[in-house]
């Protein structure tokens, strides 16, 4: 299959050596005239997000994918620091630019593009992250209020995934965070447009306004829940593998 996992940075980063894998710089509007991110793709091509990229961190490369790949039959989206972990084919090499010339360097082993194989799976997520409760983790980190306002917008946008949402609040102890996900195109289209359908309407909202030290990010730690409520719900549909993914040095 065609497939193409877009690894999203926001500065010029070391990328793997492999064709699957595409760097790409998200917030790239902001900039565009850095000279070192010339030979990057950006996320402010086509139909693009790219100036919310403050709030939205790596789903403005998310949204890029959705509304610009229209060409590979599997999408994915990694970290320029978190990779997905070598399963059964894995590869150290990696590219960064210098001087126009791309220059091969070595690096923690991961998985290599033989390694996403979508021949009988629909999905691959991030190895669930256990907790005590994934609610009150979600008040530890961030504003607590955030769900009630994301709750609210499920009643009125995606009513049907009430009963998904009250189950995760309520008794589930983990969440897929990291929002690394790589899908049949079919499938990311579907989960990309039930996501964005819930958090555009929130944009213009004041709620976050003042958010500072990185809480400023709240549409970002918002989506990695939105997963786990989007995959309960539809999970009986889906072939899924949950894998782990290994931290990257810089």
């Amino acid at each position: 299959m065609n497939t193409k996992l877009y690894v999203a940075g926001h500065k010029s980063f070391a990328a793997p050596y492999d064709d699957i894998y595409v760097p790409i710089i998200g917030g790239m509007e902001k900039h565009k005239h850095n000279p070192e991110l010339k030979n990057f793709l950006g996320d402010n091509t086509g139909d693009n997000i790219s100036l919310l990229n403050p709030n939205f961190c790596e789903l403005t490369v998310h949204y890029w994918i959705w509304k610009n790949d229209t060409q590979s039959e599997v999408v994915g989206l990694n970290h320029y620091r978190r990779l997905y972990a070598k399963k059964h084919h894995g590869t150290n090499l990696f590219f960064k630019y210098l001087d126009d010339k791309k220059i091969v360097i070595e690096g923690q082993e991961i998985a290599s593009g033989q390694d996403f194989d979508f021949s009988d799976l629909d999905m691959i997520v991030p190895q669930r992250w256990r907790l005590d409760s994934a609610l009150k983790q979600y008040g530890d980190a961030h504003h607590l209020e955030d769900m009630f306002l994301i709750g609210e917008q499920i009643k009125k946008y995606q009513s049907d995934y009430m009963d998904a949402f009250n189950f995760f609040i309520n008794h589930c102890n983990y969440f897929h965070h990291t929002n690394m996900i790589v899908a049949r195109k079919e499938v990311f289209d579907k989960y990309s447009s039930w996501l964005f359908s819930l958090l555009f309407p929130l944009v213009d909202k004041k709620f976050y306004s003042r958010y500072r030290d990185g809480q400023e990010r709240v549409f970002g730690y918002l989506s990695e829940r939105l997963l786990s409520v989007w995959l309960l719900k539809n999970r009986e549909n889906l072939r899924i593998d949950e894998r782990p993914w290994v931290p990257i040095e810089e």
